[in-house]
C-alpha cells in the first residue's frame, strides 16, 4: 500500500485541487480559503503544473475596450467595434445618440 505522502499522491492531490479551482470560477485565494488549502502551496503546484504543461495557463481576459480611431475631421471620431460595425462622425453634439446606439448593440 502506498504511503499517503508520496510524490505521486501529492501530485494527484494537488492536480485534483487545481482542476476543482478552475471549474469553480473563484479566485485562487477564495478557493483556498473555502477549501482550507494553504495558498502558497496552491500557488507552487499551479506554477509547477503550468510549467510542465499539465495545466493550461489562465486565458487572457478581454479588457472590454475597443480601439478608437480619430476621423479625418477635427472634433469627430470613428468607432470601429469588434463586430465590424463602424460609427463615423461622432461628436460631442451627437454623443447621447451614439451612447444610445451602443447600448442597443450591447
Amino acid at each position: 500500500m502506498k504511503d499517503r505522502n508520496t510524490p505521486d499522491t501529492r501530485t494527484t492531490y494537488w492536480k485534483t485541487q487545481i482542476d476543482a479551482w478552475q471549474a469553480s470560477g473563484q479566485s485562487q485565494l477564495a478557493f483556498c480559503k473555502a477549501n482550507d488549502l494553504n495558498y502558497p502551496n496552491f500557488g507552487y503546484w499551479l506554477r509547477k503544473f503550468r510549467h510542465e504543461g499539465i495545466t493550461p495557463a489562465a486565458p487572457r481576459r478581454s479588457s472590454g475596450f475597443v480601439p478608437v480611431v480619430a476621423a479625418a475631421l477635427p472634433g469627430e471620431l470613428t468607432l470601429r467595434l469588434p463586430s465590424g460595425i463602424e460609427l463615423t462622425g461622432v461628436t460631442e453634439k451627437n454623443l447621447p445618440l451614439v451612447e444610445h446606439v451602443l447600448a442597443r448593440l450591447g
